[in-house]
């Protein structure tokens, strides 16, 4: 339908730096002409997006920017904490699973560490002003984090391991994927019917090369946006030179990977 799609556009414009929050939206004389549409369409997509509760209608002022989704921008990396209060929301933690394990070989690969190092094992809900949003399966090595609690989990990993722990963290290797979630998903994130979803795969690092964190997200993909800014020529490298080596059995005799096996990640300068 014409108006889906409008309103799919006009949500990606609102969450952009385009407008700010409390800036007025275009007119529907302004949109219609923009869009080549006509006045039911450019209505329907409005009310479409107040359902979402990122406008609303002022009586004989406009339609104004009432609040932004979760944007992700790939230009740095950021903690859900900090993109919540970059767009001014709240974003809390529901610790699902904590515990114990011993890795498998994937993890163990992923991680650069043997089978036989402990890993935490965590499973958190995380909610943007108290709607189901995100996901997150994380596997970190015990001998980094002795001290991690479910209290730490409630709140942000980064802002533990930065400002608790006076560790500093390089970057993280991201991967994209669309998939299907299971029953237990659909039901944490309120999904209806087989509503995919999108998987984050991704792999953080501290500057020295150590791969602290393998975690695998779900995002409620109707709701949340990543979008990333994509420049055409650099001054300077935005993937380390260091050799990308790919994981190896022999990788999980080394309790930490070396920086020259390490991908690393630097902004551009």
């Amino acid at each position: 339908m014409l108006y889906k799609n409008i309103a799919k556009k006009l949500r990606f414009r609102i969450n952009s730096d385009e407008f700010a929050i409390g800036d007025v939206l275009p007119t529907e004389r302004q949109l219609m002409e923009e869009y080549e549409a006509s006045r039911v369409s450019i209505r329907k997509a409005i009310e479409e997006l107040v359902t979402l509760d990122l406008i609303e209608k002022k009586q004989g002022s406009g339609t104004y920017i009432k609040q932004k989704e979760v944007v992700h921008m790939m230009d740095q990396l950021r903690s859900g904490l900090e993109s919540s209060q970059q767009i001014g929301q709240t974003i809390t933690s529901d610790v699902l699973a904590f515990s114990i394990i011993y890795p498998d070989d994937e993890i163990a690969n992923r991680l650069k560490i043997k089978t036989t190092d402990r890993v935490y094992y965590t499973k958190r809900l995380r909610k943007l002003n108290d709607r189901p949003q995100i996901i997150e399966e994380s596997f970190l090595p015990v001998s980094l984090f002795p001290e991690l609690t479910i209290r730490v989990l409630e709140h942000s990993k980064f802002e533990y391991i930065e400002d608790k722990l006076g560790l500093k963290i390089e970057g993280s290797y991201q991967e994209f994927s669309p998939v299907l979630p299971d029953k237990e998903e659909e039901r944490l994130l309120n999904l209806q019917g087989r509503e995919p979803v999108l998987q984050i795969t991704s792999l953080s690092n501290f500057q020295d090369g150590t791969i602290f964190d393998y975690s695998i997200m779900k995002f409620k993909a109707s709701e949340y946006l990543h979008a990333m800014y994509i420049r055409r020529e650099t001054q300077g490298p935005i993937l380390s030179q260091k050799k990308m080596t790919p994981p190896t059995p022999d990788s999980q005799t080394h309790p930490h990977a070396s920086a020259e096996e390490t991908l690393k990640f630097y902004p551009v300068q």
